[in-house]
């Protein structure tokens, strides 16, 4: 039966209405798919071949990823041989993960690796550095792609730790919560994480007018707490990101005024207003209008109420004396998470980097938690 009206040639194969093509002319086709064919898969294996690393005791290894015009280097330090490794989401933002690498990995790098990774736009991460690709969107995206590429590089039999330290606690929890990602990592370590910026910008604000009226009584640090607490009174946490940025650069002074430890002298606090003490990245991010735009989007990001959807084992480190994201953030977390294996662990004489404040305590738990889960 002909078809009706329209391209009568419809629902035929070409050959069907004009000559059928020779035997030679079809087998011909079919060779060249199948050179092509050949010719793809020796160069995927000569990829995978120029990309493979010796796995060893001793690795220093490094490398960049390049996702959506940012170029971000990730340095692998450690026992890679271990088939462990952990993934340091660094703070900020725009920290870098460098000043990370003398104090407590030392100790761990001779029983794991540590890949540590400069986000976009923080650290020495180069690129395009318009943002216009900055967005907690495309960071998750960047760690989705990193984790896969350290998987290609080292094996899929590696298992990957997620160590999230201050912001790297928010990037960590909003990859997580998509459980699908989850399936690629062992065990999620967050550090004095804040995946709950409305809830840490309250509190933070909070310990800082309690702490600062009980040294004031005492006689303690007077001339240096009364501005800070008189700051904190009048200015309500979570109504503009200035007040937000004074409120941290507070929290950060406070710790020079209660009991904690500074094991290394290289990791301290940043200022905002400083391109020494900060570094470019960092120093653009939070003194242009672009770089303000993209904090002020991150300031209402929360996780807590989806916090369940993490089921992975889980170990929260807090320090005793962070006033950046306080101990109380810990607890709300570790209430919320979905994992049946999951500890909250205070450094007694720690502030907010508490990797710095107890590193052997630091390293000690860390590594109690991996050989409990791995």
């Amino acid at each position: 039966m002909s078809p009706v009206g329209g391209d009568t040639n419809r629902g035929f194969p070409p050959w069907a209405v004009s000559p059928p093509p020779t035997f030679n002319s079809i087998f011909r086709l079919f060779e060249i798919k199948r050179i092509f064919i050949i010719i793809l898969m020796l160069t995927i294996l000569n990829s995978c071949k120029k990309e493979a690393v010796r796995l060893s005791t001793d690795t220093n290894d490094i490398f960049w990823l390049s996702n959506a015009g940012a170029d971000m280097p990730i340095w692998v330090k450690g026992n890679t041989a271990s088939k462990i490794m952990i993934l340091f989401i660094h703070g900020g933002p725009g920290d870098g993960s460098y000043s990370y690498t003398g104090f407590e990995t030392d100790q761990l790098w001779k029983q794991y690796s540590i890949a540590y990774w400069d986000q976009r736009d923080a650290g020495a991460s180069a690129g395009n550095n318009n943002y216009s690709n900055l967005s907690f969107d495309q960071m998750i995206d960047d760690l989705q792609k990193l984790v896969i590429v350290l998987k290609f590089r080292y094996g899929t039999d590696m298992e990957i730790f997620l160590m999230g330290h201050s912001f790297g606690g928010l990037l960590g929890s909003g990859y997580l919560v998509n459980g699908v990602n989850q399936q690629n990592i062992r065990g999620w370590i967050e550090v004095d994480g804040a995946h709950d910026y409305p809830e840490s910008n309250t509190l933070e604000r909070q310990m800082l007018i309690d702490t600062g009226t009980s040294e004031i009584a005492k006689g303690n640090y007077v001339p240096q707490w009364t501005p800070i607490v008189n700051y904190c009174n009048d200015h309500p946490a979570n109504t503009s990101l200035d007040i937000d940025l004074q409120i941290d650069d507070y929290a950060a002074q406070d710790e020079n005024y209660v009991n904690i430890n500074h094991t290394n002298p290289g990791i301290d606090y940043f200022s905002v207003s400083s391109p020494v003490s900060l570094g470019v990245n960092a120093y653009k991010l939070y003194n242009t209008t672009a770089g303000k735009q993209f904090l002020e989007s991150i300031e209402p990001l929360s996780y807590t109420d989806q916090l369940y959807k993490i089921t992975i084992p889980s170990l929260l480190i807090w320090g005793r004396y962070d006033f950046t994201v306080p101990v109380a953030s810990g607890t709300h977390a570790l209430a919320n998470l979905g994992s049946a294996y999951k500890h909250l662990v205070i450094m007694p004489h720690s502030g907010h980097i508490p990797m710095n404040g107890d590193p052997d305590l630091f390293a000690q738990t860390v590594t109690e938690f991996i050989e409990a889960v791995r």
